[in-house]
């Protein structure tokens, strides 16, 4: 089959197995129609949203069948891996949006603009644009989004009097001061906490970091740039944070929903985190009032070299693979999964993490009436206003054109940035040679791929 001989060839030429996903053999059978879905929402109330959606569309169309999968999000990767070895893909998967323009690169993908236009013109222009390709086509569709935000503890905060609030700082020197005096303020908790024990959580704050502070991950030809001034004040920081007692020294053995924890329990006064987290302090902390003990920044402070901060986009599209011999009917399935009924099951079982694609939906009364909506409604307004400012960008994205790069994917799954951030923050290495190695390995690594 032509799916299989092109897994070989990609297999030869040594690529990702992630990059070079193919679909394997047809799932129909005497006319029936099987559409596998992969996506990373665990949270059960999801999960049996999707499962609904499935039950109405297989009622719908006799013949198919539908069936999801919730993978973890760490797994996700190796699971793609593992589906490509065995010939087995499944139809619809969600991806990062930097994996789009790798898979697109290879041919792999089954255009979706019948999904898109089904959406209509309130579409989030920053969504949609994101997996336009330059052949005039969509290939991703963003099955909700959200914005990394700054959360802090506003009853810490106020124990460090005269420090002000995170709305307060903008630049990195000033941030320091607040969160060591916070730390100072309140005997058991540290102004700031990062999820470090992960490299996902620690790739996130380099690029997000790198790109306050005016620098970017790859230069105008679209060749890795790590050893510049730029990152050199990024570990600056970073070491900084650490020896005044501002980030709290549990940071690198910290899981993501730890760190909500943390907050949560007075652990930290500050954190960067999702809307998800909600459903954190409503558990573990049920007194703090959302909006007066529990808030967000709407800005995060700026570096020595930069003019303008970003924060993440968590914008990750629905692709389908062409070489499925059901990618029409998974197309159709997408199309009815973004109906206005069907959707807002979907978004509606994690509303302030799944936040809508359509603009009017954020109008919808069925929207409008989620408990959480109304609760948590300040910060699914900021998320909104960070959209629409520009500064929300992808994983690893510090300029929109990084995301036309097929081998931005390649860095990230490395480890590369994160070694260089451990060996600096954690080993004391010398910054200057921590760059260089850093360097080295992504030339190693990525040169080869460069089309010059």
């Amino acid at each position: 089959m032509r799916a299989k001989g092109r897994c070989a060839t990609l297999i030869a030429a040594g690529l990702s197995l992630v990059l070079a996903a193919c679909a394997g053999e047809s799932s129909a059978e005497d006319g029936q129609i099987e559409i596998t879905v992969w996506h990373t929402e665990s949270t059960p109330t999801t999960v049996e949203a999707m499962n609904e959606i499935i039950a109405d569309y297989e009622a719908a169309n006799p013949g198919v069948t539908v069936t999801q999968e919730s993978v973890a999000w760490g797994d996700l990767q190796v699971k793609l891996q593992a589906a490509l070895a065995a010939g087995d893909l499944p139809e619809i998967t969600q991806v990062e949006p930097m994996f789009v323009r790798s898979l697109y690169a290879q041919d792999l993908l089954q255009p979706l603009d019948e999904v898109v236009d089904s959406l209509g013109e309130d579409y989030l222009p920053q969504l949609r644009e994101m997996f336009a390709l330059p052949d005039g086509h969509d290939y991703g569709v963003v099955h909700a989004w959200g914005t990394d935000s700054v959360v802090y503890r506003a009853d810490l905060y106020a124990n460090a009097a005269g420090t002000g609030t995170p709305e307060d700082v903008k630049t990195w020197e000033d941030s320091v001061e607040q969160w060591s005096a916070v730390s100072e303020a309140n005997d058991d908790a540290h102004g700031l906490m990062l999820a470090g024990d992960a490299a996902h959580n620690v790739n996130e704050e380099v690029y997000q970091w790198l790109g306050s502070n005016g620098g970017h991950l790859f230069d105008e030809n679209g060749h890795v740039t790590i050893d510049t001034q730029e990152m050199r004040e990024v570990l600056e920081y970073w070491v900084e944070l650490r020896d005044s007692g501002a980030l709290s020294p549990a940071w690198s053995s910290q899981p993501y929903a730890d760190s909500l924890s943390a907050l949560a329990l007075g652990e930290a006064a500050t954190i960067f985190s999702f809307g998800r987290a909600t459903y954190t302090f409503e558990d573990q902390a049920p007194d703090l009032v959302p909006g007066e003990d529990i808030k967000v920044a709407p800005n995060r402070p700026v570096g020595p070299s930069g003019d303008d901060w970003i924060t993440q986009l968590d914008a990750e599209p629905w692709v389908v693979f062409r070489d499925s011999p059901d990618a029409e009917a998974s197309a159709d399935f997408l199309k009815f999964f973004y109906e206005q009924q069907n959707y807002l099951r979907w978004i509606g079982s994690v509303p302030t993490q799944l936040l809508p694609v359509r603009g009017s939906t954020f109008d919808d009364p069925a929207y409008r009436a989620l408990p959480e909506v109304g609760t948590w409604s300040f910060w699914i307004d900021q998320q909104r206003e960070t959209l629409a400012s520009g500064r929300a960008l992808p994983l690893m994205v510090t300029q929109p054109s990084d995301l036309e790069l097929p081998y931005l994917s390649d860095l990230y799954g490395s480890e590369i940035l994160v070694d260089m951030v451990m060996d600096v923050v954690e080993n004391d290495k010398d910054i200057d040679e921590a760059l260089n190695v850093a360097q080295g390995r992504a030339d190693e690594l990525l040169s080869p791929l460069y089309e010059d």
